[in-house]
This record gives C-alpha cells, sequence and structure tokens, in this order.
C-alpha cells in the first residue's frame, strides 16, 4: 500500500518560508514559488499571523521617564559657599597690595629702602612697601606712584615731567620732591623748585617747603612744612611732629608687613611727637604703647590689633 502524506501544516510551512525568505540567497524564483504557496487562503493566513507575531517582537520596549531630581537647597552647602566667597574675598584684601607691587616696574619688600638711579640720570629713593610705574620714552616723562613713599631727585633734561597717583596728576617744574600714599589720602612735598597737583578743573601750585593733602575727592590747602622731618626715613628714622597716632602706628606696623586694626577709637584722635627707629619696627611700636598705654597682639603676621 502506498505511503500515507502527512496533511499539510501552513503554520509550520509558513515558519519555513520566513526562515527562507530571510536567506542571503533569496532569488525572484524563490518568491514566485512564495506566492504561488500564499494563495491558499490558509497557507496566507498562517503567514499574516507569523509576520503579525513578528512585528510584535520588534516593538522596542518603552524607556522609562526620567524621574525629575528635585534639588534641594541645604542650609549648610548654602552656608559653606557664603564663607567660601567670604573666605576668597579676604584673601584678595590681604594678597591684593602684594600682587600689585609685585606687578609692578619698581618696587620694594616691607622693611626695604632701596635707592634706582634711571636713565635719564634721576633717582628714585623707595621706602618700605612701595612701588612705581616708569615711563622715559616720550617727550613727557612719565611717573606712576602705585604704593609707598618715594624721594624724587629729578634730572632736568628738558622735557616735562609728571607722577600720576590714581586720578591726581603731578607736574614736576623742581628737582626734589617727595609723594607719599597714605591710607586714606597721599600727600606730596616739595623740597626743591615746584609742582602742580590737577584734578580735573582743581589745581593748587606747590612751592618749596610746601606740602598739600589730597584724596580722589578733593586737594587741600597747601601748608608750609619742616624740610629736615621729611626725608628722616632715608636714614632709617622716623621723626614724627604732631602726628596722628594712626599714622605713626601705620608707618612702623608697615615695616614689619601688617595692618593695623585699631580699636580704640578715642586713641586714633591723639597726636604723636617723637622719634622712632624704622630699622626695628617691633622695638619702636613697644616704646610707642608702653608711652600710649596701648596693647598690641600680632595675628597671622598680617594684622597688628591696637587695643
Amino acid at each position: 500500500m502506498p505511503a500515507l502524506q502527512p496533511p499539510p501544516d501552513p503554520e509550520h510551512e509558513a515558519l519555513e518560508w520566513f526562515a527562507r525568505l530571510r536567506q542571503p540567497g533569496c532569488d525572484e524564483r524563490l518568491r514566485q514559488a512564495f506566492a504561488l504557496w500564499c494563495q491558499d487562503p490558509l497557507n496566507a493566513r498562517a503567514y499574516a499571523a507569523l509576520e503579525a507575531y513578528w512585528q510584535q517582537l520588534q516593538v522596542p520596549a518603552p524607556r522609562p521617564r526620567p524621574r525629575a531630581v528635585k534639588v534641594r537647597r541645604s542650609r549648610v552647602g548654602l552656608m559653606l559657599g557664603v564663607l567660601f566667597l567670604l573666605l576668597l574675598a579676604l584673601l584678595a584684601w590681604l594678597y591684593w597690595p602684594t600682587l600689585q607691587r609685585l606687578g609692578s616696574e619698581l618696587h620694594t619688600d616691607a622693611g626695604e629702602r632701596r635707592s634706582v638711579r634711571l636713565a635719564d640720570g634721576s633717582t628714585l629713593h623707595l621706602d618700605s612697601a612701595s612701588a612705581m610705574n616708569v615711563d622715559l620714552r616720550g617727550r613727557t616723562r612719565q611717573m606712576q606712584l602705585v604704593q609707598g613713599q618715594v624721594y624724587l631727585e629729578v634730572m632736568l633734561d628738558g622735557r616735562a615731567l609728571e607722577v600720576q597717583v590714581d586720578d591726581t596728576r603731578i607736574q614736576v617744574f623742581g628737582t626734589r620732591l617727595q609723594i607719599t600714599r597714605h591710607g586714606d589720602h597721599d600727600e606730596l612735598v616739595v623740597i626743591k623748585g615746584k609742582a602742580t597737583v590737577s584734578q580735573g578743573a582743581d589745581q593748587r601750585m606747590i612751592n618749596a617747603g610746601e606740602r598739600v593733602t589730597f584724596s580722589a575727592a578733593h586737594i587741600n590747602p597747601v601748608e608750609k612744612v619742616d624740610i629736615q622731618l621729611v626725608d628722616a626715613w632715608r636714614s632709617g628714622q622716623l621723626k614724627a611732629r604732631n602726628l596722628p597716632l594712626t599714622e605713626v602706628l601705620e608707618r612702623l606696623a608697615g615695616y614689619q608687613g601688617q595692618r593695623v586694626w585699631l580699636l580704640d577709637e578715642q586713641a586714633a584722635h591723639r597726636r604723636i611727637s617723637a622719634d622712632f627707629d624704622l630699622d626695628h619696627p617691633a622695638q619702636s611700636l613697644d616704646k610707642l604703647a608702653a608711652e600710649q598705654q596701648l596693647r598690641l597682639q600680632g595675628v597671622l603676621g598680617h594684622w597688628l590689633l591696637v587695643r
């Protein structure tokens, strides 16, 4: 008896056709045979069901939505940020004068005095912690006092000389003068010759033996000065004659690289008349503190608390 043929299985045949059609060697002849096989409705239905199932498997799974992260501002973090900014401000205030001084063309360290002879024959005597910029190339010689104190011996060579102190301009017509920068004002003393101080339309003429103080806001009236006391610092002496206590403390502490913090407001108005040794500022400060009944306390090597 002939062998019995198994009945056709459309689903199994559909799976075979599905695999054969995706082989690299699939050609037009095979596709025509597949079309002939699909003429049977059962076959076509089986292949459609297999194709639909395959499409469901190919649909990518939906990506999980990222959860919104709520940033909570911590008080501790905020306080740390504020402290960090305060620390940066403190360091900038503390070290900016030193950085500014080191960035100048001519400068001295705390406690150092230095004399420099320029190319035009002029001589600059720089006091402790002082800084200057000099430009002698133009028709007008330009100088800028950045910090501290300078004594100028000017060589006259037919060109004008100007010294800039922030927005104040000093025109030099003499041969010897001294310019000083204090905490809240600046000062010009003419020892020989003349000079003018200008701020916009405001101007003062200063003759030999006179001094004038000025700030960013105005120029004060011209006063007489004792020339013998002006440049005593060049020989290491501070000859104070009716000077404010604050100014004397600042000069002595500056020779140690310290800033003064005077806690006694009444003491700030005292006037001092005495001689001090700038080459030994610590001993001079102790002497002044004993005479004025003050207490001195150094802080981190940068401040000098005065009570």
